[in-house]
């Protein structure tokens, strides 16, 4: 099969050519060339640090729990459990939303061609804060010898601990 494609524009060199000491001639700049390891001038005061905001100090990084950890981990193994039909969906209403109940009930139903690599098992699990009661969560599932990704969005509720408010699964 062959593609051919038309660019409207030739795509700038950001990188030295292989074995090139030389750094590349970025868009928008002279094309003096400078070699590494030497000083360079700048024509501004700004030292090139960005300023940094209150949410993005490294000491002020909310980091998360072993229990949001535990509970997304728990989570992700009930979901995927259900989409493999090896437990009854209505194990998940504790967990996630109930919007979310009738959407992995749903891909529970439909026929998938995933499904017949083997079955799923939680392989990874990433959380990164976005608010103070709110993580995304972030992770990795395999299927035979496939890696897919599944992701979700855990708040902290008040009555009822905490909850899986969006899923995506891929």
């Amino acid at each position: 099969m062959s593609e051919s494609y038309t660019f409207l524009s030739r795509v700038p060199r950001f990188e030295p050519a292989a074995g090139d000491d030389a750094e590349p001639i970025l868009p928008g700049r002279s094309g003096a060339r400078h070699t590494r390891g030497r000083g360079r001038h700048r024509s501004s005061p700004h030292s090139g640090a960005s300023p940094r905001s209150a949410a993005t100090q490294p000491g002020t990084l909310l980091l998360p729990s072993p229990d949001v950890q535990r509970f997304t981990e728990q989570a992700f193994r009930l979901v995927l459990e259900v989409l493999d039909r090896r437990r009854n969906v209505r194990q998940l209403r504790p967990l996630v939303t109930p919007s979310l109940v009738d959407v992995v009930r749903t891909h529970a139903l439909t026929e998938s061609p995933a499904r017949r690599l083997g079955v799923a098992t939680l392989v990874r699990v990433h959380l990164r804060a976005v608010e103070p009661c709110a993580f995304e969560a972030f992770g990795t599932y395999g299927r035979g010898p496939r890696i897919f990704v599944i992701a979700a969005r855990v708040e902290q509720q008040s009555d009822t601990g905490w909850t899986v408010t969006s899923l995506v699964i891929g």
